[in-house]
């Protein structure tokens, strides 16, 4: 039998690994930067969503800074980082991160706020004997010496139980009267309003709209559709008060040092905010839908 020499055996060696690299090239995943996604909703990323009137960004990836402006946290309180539905997110434990202004959100006649949470109820079990139930505030663009801010968006977590997996997702704005105008929901209704089950251990997206319209609408969304009720506010167009702040994860009244009411009761946050976003407009049943699929897939 024909021996092979040393040479011939390096030349077939280096023939197969160069083939073998051929393939590892040809077999990256679609995920590749190099290999374009298909769009979802006519969109190739979530910034890609209604870009124009994006006013704020928090992506919470190693940061607490806005995005659009540039804008670090003025103060936050137990406030850590943790894995989110895009890169990191902001844990929370009963903590808040507090911006003392972000002046593109000031002069806003409509408005979409959106942002995923994974957190579980903490109303009342039976065995209870202290009540340590709270409503959990999401996103507050704050108002001075008020409770409740112009723009609120929360969850009812002191509803239900901890042990209870729906979430009742709950919006207020502020309107020509200093009033606050919200979706009522009807979460013990059949079907329920404004509530999403199966949520534990779970990333949700939560989001609110308000337009300009007659009546207005005041919209709630989770995972991209909508649940809320009791939508319309006749008159009741959007009306801030000025100056304004931004908490995310808490309310006005756990901020040291702000002008706030004495009310004792708001808490602040239990659990993970990621990707939150403030936009000039009302987004449309269509970008809302492509916003949560495109960050749901990461992009």
């Amino acid at each position: 039998m024909k021996k092979l020499s040393l040479k011939n055996v390096s030349f077939i060696l280096a023939g197969t690994f160069l083939f073998s690299a051929a393939l590892t090239s040809c077999s990256k995943d679609s995920t590749s930067p190099d290999v374009p996604l298909p769009p979802i909703g006519g969109y190739a990323s979530s910034d890609s969503v209604a870009a124009a009137n994006l006013v704020a960004y928090w992506n919470f990836d190693g940061n607490q800074k806005e995005i659009k402006s540039g804008t670090d946290a003025t103060s936050a309180d137990r406030a850590s980082y943790t894995s989110g539905v895009k890169g990191q997110a902001i844990k929370l434990d009963s903590g808040y991160v507090f911006y003392n202004s972000i002046p593109a959100l000031d002069g806003m006649t409509t408005f979409s706020v959106s942002a995923w949470v994974q957190v579980r109820n903490n109303g009342k079990e039976a065995s209870d004997t202290i009540d340590h139930s709270f409503t959990s505030m999401i996103f507050q663009l704050s108002k001075p010496n008020s409770t409740f801010g112009n723009i609120n968006l929360g969850l009812e977590t002191s509803w239900k139980p901890a042990s209870n997996d729906t979430l009742v997702v709950h919006g207020w704005y502020t309107d020509p009267v200093n009033g606050l105008q919200d979706n009522r929901n009807d979460p013990f209704g059949t079907p329920s309003v404004g509530a999403v089950i199966d949520t534990t251990g779970k990333w949700i997206n939560v989001m609110m709209t308000v337009d300009a319209s007659d009546p207005v609408n005041c919209l709630i969304y989770a995972n991209g559709k909508n649940i809320g009720a009791y939508n319309t506010r006749g008159s009741n167009v959007y009306t801030p008060m000025t100056p304004s702040s931004v908490i995310i994860g808490g309310w006005l009244n756990n901020v040291p040092g702000q002008p706030h009411t004495s009310d004792l009761w708001p808490h602040a946050f239990v659990g993970s905010i990621d990707q939150v976003r403030v936009y000039n407009k009302a987004l449309s049943p269509d970008e809302i839908s492509a916003l949560y699929q495109l960050e749901l897939a990461g992009r």
